[in-house]
């Protein structure tokens, strides 16, 4: 079944690139600008250096700094806390990545990985602040009872599964804590590793903006073209989710859901920066589908308010 839908949809593709060309350049030009303008100065920059300090083991000098509370907290190894700290900083895809470079590198095993897998891979405050709160959702200033509960939830999931893992605290590979002395091979390694995330990354965001633009083409209308969007890309998702949803409560929660859930786009990205590790796309998939479920259920069960004064400064309900 799966050959005969793959064998019918590769034509089906390929008919619609010659028959819509100007929907295939708009695609790629809107999602080239998001890839150079947002992704590429945010995220390669971090790339390059997460992976020199992971390759060297420098990542150990930051660990007393934070690695005290999140190692009690969730009972991981010291070098697994570098993962939760990047993880819930930095931003998609860079979580899953870290994880994956500390599981290649032998820092953690690989159960620990998966763990840290399901809720350490998630949209970064930066553009939670700024282009979902302020910009598209058009708060003053940041609703910060509204990013407690976004950040939250992925904390307690990490509490809530970690009964299901069982890895040992300390970690595995405590041998390996040595410094190791970088050089330019080091170097050029990590630069190339971080121009080959980065292109990929670019290529996954201009083929979903694409999928996006094209259901222009299609007899939708109302909610469900917007809906579709932040399925397949999380920036289109939210841009067109906040100008489609006119009751401030829904808007609020169904474009806060949107950047929980991150889209097909960050899925796939997630998926390419896994490969060659034993981690399945699927744990963080679980999360993050737990997550954007519960953050719907609880932005639609409050109030509409949380006080009069709230209630007159926001659009929403935080």
């Amino acid at each position: 079944m799966k050959k005969i839908l793959f064998v019918l949809l590769i034509p089906a593709l390929i008919l619609l690139l010659f028959m819509h060309p100007d929907v295939i350049a708009s695609g790629c030009s809107h999602g080239l600008h998001l890839w150079y303008t947002a992704v590429l100065p945010s995220l390669l920059p971090f790339m390059i250096a997460s992976g020199l300090l992971i390759r060297t083991g420098l990542f150990r000098y930051l660990n007393p700094v934070y690695a005290p509370l999140l190692k009690k907290l969730f009972r991981i190894s010291e070098d697994g806390c570098y993962a939760v700290l990047l993880g819930f900083l930095c931003g998609f895809p860079m979580g899953a990545k870290v994880i994956a470079d500390l599981v290649r590198e032998k820092h953690i095993s690989a159960e620990e990985g998966s763990y840290l897998l399901g809720f350490c891979n998630n949209v970064s405050p930066a553009f939670f602040f700024n282009y979902v709160c302020l910009l598209k959702l058009g708060y003053p200033s940041v609703p910060w009872k509204l990013v407690l509960l976004f950040y939250s939830l992925p904390v307690l999931y990490g509490l809530a599964s970690r009964p299901f893992y069982h890895f040992p605290q300390t970690g595995r590979t405590q041998k390996q804590a040595s410094v190791h002395r970088m050089d330019f091979p080091m170097l050029d390694a990590c630069i190339m590793d971080g121009f080959s995330t980065i292109t990929r990354l670019g290529g996954y965001i201009m083929l979903f903006t694409i999928f996006v633009h094209f259901l222009k083409l299609l007899p939708l209308s109302g909610l469900l073209p917007a809906l579709i969007s932040s399925f397949l890309e999380i920036s289109c998702g939210i841009d067109q989710l906040s100008e489609a949803v006119a009751v401030p409560v829904w808007r609020t929660a169904l474009v806060c859901v949107c950047a929980a859930f991150g889209g097909l786009c960050i899925c796939a990205q997630t998926q390419s920066v896994l490969t060659g590790t034993p981690l399945s796309v699927r744990t963080w998939l679980r999360g993050r589908i737990t997550i954007a479920l519960v953050l719907l259920l609880l932005l639609l069960s409050f109030p509409p308010a949380v006080t009069e004064a709230a209630a007159s400064a926001l659009p929403g309900y935080w």
